[in-house]
């Protein structure tokens, strides 16, 4: 028998439409570790996809292609185009008891964004199945 899976749920930004968070899958979060090196290495394009963030989730849906796209398979990509191109990846998403949500899965830069984008599906495929189990564990970490 497998052994229960551990979905983390870490809040960046609560807004007026939508909760914006890290997704963590047995303790492996990619997303919170791209961010938290990012706000150390360069603490203005940090800043920069923060601020996108905050954008998107004071709306229902969001669209403006030169910050907030669909790459396909219902993933989306924070852009910061200027001077560094960089990505950070989620997909929504709805629970019970928690509302609707943003899951930033992984980030990058323009060099790597193709296999970014697949690795973002991947995790979001696996978020799902592992939705799907009644043995999951379902944490939600607040501010």
């Amino acid at each position: 028998m497998k052994k229960a899976i551990e979905i983390i749920l870490t809040s960046i930004h609560i807004g007026g439409a939508r909760e914006v968070v890290t997704l963590a899958l047995d303790g492996k979060d990619p997303a919170q570790k791209y961010l938290s090196k990012l706000a150390k290495k360069d603490p203005n394009a940090f800043e920069s996809l923060q601020t996108r963030i905050k954008a998107v989730a004071e709306h229902d849906r969001y669209e403006n292609s030169q910050t907030f796209r669909d790459v396909g398979d219902g993933i989306f990509e924070f852009k910061r185009n200027s001077p560094r191109l960089l990505r950070l990846y989620a997909f929504y998403d709805e629970i019970a008891g928690v509302g609707q949500l943003i899951l930033c899965t992984n980030g990058g830069d323009k060099t790597s964004q193709n296999q970014d984008i697949l690795a973002a599906k991947c995790r979001k495929k696996e978020y799902l199945l592992a939705r799907k189990r009644p043995d999951t564990i379902l944490i939600h970490e607040k501010p």
